[in-house]
């Protein structure tokens, strides 16, 4: 793939975008903001598949492309790395740029009602994402994550309702949850 700023590139820069504003707009739900920039860690293998990037492709330089085509919105990234491991600093002005521009998400919304609540168990967190597959006129995948040990694992059917895949697991401490872009997901 070449990346000479062609409408490809801007969808898969579009793709790595999408993950950084609901990560951090996650954040701003879960902990709060009050100002102040956000890091976010990411295996190089995972910004290849959020860039479409095959193992021939330099990284580097597609992720000085990506900051220049995010710039405007998000301000100027801080992208540092360690062997595989990478850091995308967003500044202060993109963090607010988000929280501004962003809408919560009402399943996100609805879930960390259910994950906070003391008390809940397994069953609520299955009838909220049903509750909103059923709004959103699709189903709820629900499996159980033996292998990966991550509890259960929620997605919906159509991927355009969210594109997340929940991992939900309830111990003696209550309910916690990881998300995953599918991608992701299936590469662990």
């Amino acid at each position: 793939m070449q990346h000479n700023g062609g409408d490809l590139e801007n969808m898969t820069a579009k793709l790595l975008e999408k993950h950084i504003t609901d990560t951090i707009r996650e954040w701003q739900v879960k902990i709060g903001y009050e100002g102040g920039t956000m890091k976010l860690y990411y295996p190089a293998e995972s910004l290849r598949r959020s860039l479409s990037l095959d193992e021939t492709e330099d990284l580097d330089a597609a992720l000085a492309a990506f900051c220049k085509e995010v710039q405007p919105r998000l301000g100027t990234l801080a992208i540092s790395a360690v062997k595989d491991r990478y850091c995308m600093e967003i500044p202060e002005e993109g963090c607010s740029y988000i929280e501004r521009k962003i809408p919560i998400p009402e399943l996100l919304q609805n879930l960390l009602q259910v994950i906070t609540t003391p008390g809940n168990t397994m069953e609520q967190v299955r009838n909220c994402f049903s509750s909103y597959a059923e709004k959103m006129h699709t189903t709820v995948e629900e499996n159980a994550s033996e292998e990966h040990e991550m509890g259960h694992v929620f997605s919906f059917s159509d991927p355009s309702v969210d594109e997340y895949c929940y991992c939900v697991e309830e111990n003696e401490f209550g309910l916690t949850y990881h998300r995953f872009s599918r991608e992701d997901y299936e590469a662990l």
